[in-house]
């Protein structure tokens, strides 16, 4: 009995050692090996810094030595969320013309000025995908940059076409073109463009655009006998003119001028002189349609086609 409770009493001793050393030895070992993969992440980490630090030097000579300045974290003007998108995007792209155009931004220039870089930078780019990915971004920015007035917006907008043209967005480049023909509706280059982007989405219906604006009619707007014919009604009252109608002739009065148009007559009288026309005045859906050409310019308005998607410009 006596050997049993020294044989127990050992056996505890033992156990309590080994409860007192465990812990020990356990807090020796394993963070130890933990410390040596901290230390090597962070060792990767510095040096992947480093790396970046030296491309961005090279890329900042190869520039003309500008300098990196410090980031603005602007409330709205180009958002800090933009910046951070921007500094994990550099750290994927390798392209050094794709990290320019991202540099540019996140160097805290203005939203303006990185645009009219990137689309310098972004000239001979040929993946499709990203071009579109970073017009996009860039657009983006621009809607959430408070500096700029509507004017300023659509100026910059404007040079993000080419870039969506250039990455097959026609839909992209039409949808900009309207807002920036919106604010400045006298550009006649816009006006090229949205005639191609509309061409290279088929969409081509005759369009009447006044004033900057794609004019809705009741009855779509035709081209015949080489002429594009419009409904009177909506078109004269657009340019100030008032109108009658009585026995199939029409009467469009404006600031001391009368112009009267028969159906179907290839001859109209402006302030009673006789005057010829290319294409008579029709009735198309139980609507008076009247060439659009003559009568604008009879009203002092000017005519702009662009032939690729049949684009008509009044203004």
């Amino acid at each position: 009995m006596g050997k049993g409770k020294a044989y127990a009493a050992v056996m505890l001793g033992l156990l309590f050692c080994l409860w007192a050393v465990l812990p020990a030895w356990a807090q020796t070992s394993r963070p130890k090996a933990t410390y040596q993969v901290q230390v090597q992440e962070q060792d990767e980490e510095r040096e992947q810094e480093r790396e970046l630090q030296q491309e961005q030097e090279q890329e900042r000579e190869g520039r003309g030595g500008k300098k990196t300045g410090q980031v603005k974290e602007h409330p709205r003007s180009v958002a800090g969320h933009v910046y951070r998108g921007i500094e994990n995007a550099l750290q994927h792209v390798r392209n050094p013309v794709a990290r320019a155009a991202l540099q540019a931004k996140l160097e805290g220039r203005s939203v303006a000025e990185a645009v009219y870089e990137a689309k310098e930078l972004l000239a001979q780019w040929q993946d499709r995908e990203e071009l579109a990915e970073i017009t996009q971004g860039l657009e983006e920015a621009l809607e959430e940059d408070d500096s700029l007035d509507d004017l300023g917006r659509a100026k910059a907008k404007k040079q993000l076409v080419e870039l969506y043209l250039k990455a097959g967005r026609a839909d992209k480049a039409r949808t900009v073109l309207l807002a920036v023909l919106a604010q400045i509706p006298d550009d006649d280059e816009a006006y090229q463009e949205l005639d191609e982007a509309c061409a290279l989405l088929g969409d081509l219906k005759v369009k009447v655009f006044f004033r900057g604006k794609p004019m809705v009619f009741e009855v779509e707007p035709r081209v015949e006998g080489g002429r594009v014919l419009v409904p009177l009604r909506r078109l004269g009252e657009a340019l100030g003119a008032r109108i009658s109608y009585e026995n199939g002739v029409v009467t469009l009065e404006s600031h001391g001028l009368t112009i009267r148009l028969e159906i179907g007559s290839r001859q109209a009288r402006v302030n009673g002189a006789a005057v010829s026309l290319d294409a008579p005045a029709v009735v198309r859906e139980g609507r008076m349609l009247v060439p659009l050409r003559f009568v604008s310019e009879q009203l002092k308005a000017r005519v702009e086609y662009y032939g690729k998607s049949h684009l008509v410009v009044v203004n």
